[in-house]
């Protein structure tokens, strides 16, 4: 998954989570990561993602709440995250099955070999 659809999605399942902060303190829940973030922030509110809400109990105070648009977002960014691991698992099982069969065939071969030299090497006994 690219870098700015991981940030989007981290960003979008925080605001989902987080339904009790204030916006003004949104910021904090990135840390020392807020200044990558805040750009893109800036670009899913303006994408009409999630809408900067008042607090039903406390009028004044702002938090960010995700749009239908935004929830319909996260699904997409999961399913495409779930694709994304699906096709890597088929990758590397079959890189493995590949693998296993190539040992196998090998360990056949090298069996094989001996099985069918070996009569001309057994010693010959004498009658």
């Amino acid at each position: 998954m690219e870098k700015l659809k991981e940030m989007e999605l981290e960003i979008l399942i925080a605001i989902r989570n987080n339904e009790t902060i204030d916006s003004n303190q949104f910021y904090q829940l990135f840390e020392t990561r807020w200044p990558y973030y805040r750009e893109c922030v800036s670009i899913l509110l303006h994408r009409g993602l999630f809408v900067n809400a008042d607090f039903r109990d406390m009028p004044g105070l702002k938090k960010y709440e995700l749009t239908k648009q935004g929830n319909m977002r996260i699904s997409q960014l999961l399913s495409e995250r779930s694709h994304a691991v699906h096709v890597k698992l088929a990758h590397l099982r079959r890189s493995k099955n590949i693998e296993s069969s190539h040992r196998t065939y090998s360990s056949f071969s090298l069996f094989a070999f001996f099985a069918h030299f070996s009569g001309r090497f057994k010693r010959h006994q004498a009658h």
